[in-house]
């Protein structure tokens, strides 16, 4: 059986002060990319907690519906049949996959509030996650200003000393 440490995908910490612009501006690239992943995920999530609250809401909603009473029925977001509730304290619930299970008011309402407990907790993870490596992506972009203010102030130095002197000289670049 496999430890619990080697199914967590291992760190790899790396000093962006021993790198040049370019492979700084290759991992800004792909934090811009990774936190753009994650801002969808978390957009996603928000849009399933909305459909469970709203089931919630519906379930919630019936215990003052008496039995026999008349409903529309989506079948799909714009398409609605008429219906009639038979029983208002049985429910039947899709998990997904084409199963159905039957539960009563009380299971049902704990069924949605599980859901929407797992959603904010899995939404909490990926906020925390977003908010590492948008700190690590402002880090990199303090470097590169750093960087590209160390290239100017060379060239700057440089183009002095060519005019003092009177004779060109090549102007250094950062390594790539």
């Amino acid at each position: 059986m496999a430890s619990k440490n080697s199914q967590q995908p291992k760190k790899v910490e790396l000093n962006i002060n021993d790198m040049n612009l370019y492979q700084i501006n290759a991992i800004k690239q792909q934090l811009d990319q990774e936190i753009e992943i994650l801002e969808k995920s978390i957009v996603d999530l928000h849009n399933a907690k909305t459909k469970f609250v709203g089931c919630y809401e519906t379930v919630e909603s019936f215990d003052k519906l008496p039995n026999d009473n008349q409903i529309m029925v989506p079948l799909t977001p714009s398409l609605y049949v008429p219906g009639r509730t038979v029983n208002n304290n049985e429910f039947l619930l899709d998990i997904g996959t084409g199963y159905y299970i039957e539960r009563d008011r009380k299971s049902t309402i704990d069924y949605f509030n599980r859901k929407v407990q797992f959603l904010n907790t899995q939404m909490d993870k990926i906020v925390k996650s977003m908010q590492e490596k948008s700190a690590v992506r402002q880090s990199c972009l303090q470097r590169q200003q750093q960087l590209i203010m160390a290239q100017i102030a060379a060239q700057q130095q440089q183009q002095q000393q060519s005019s003092a002197t009177g004779q060109p000289k090549q102007i250094p670049m950062a390594k790539s």
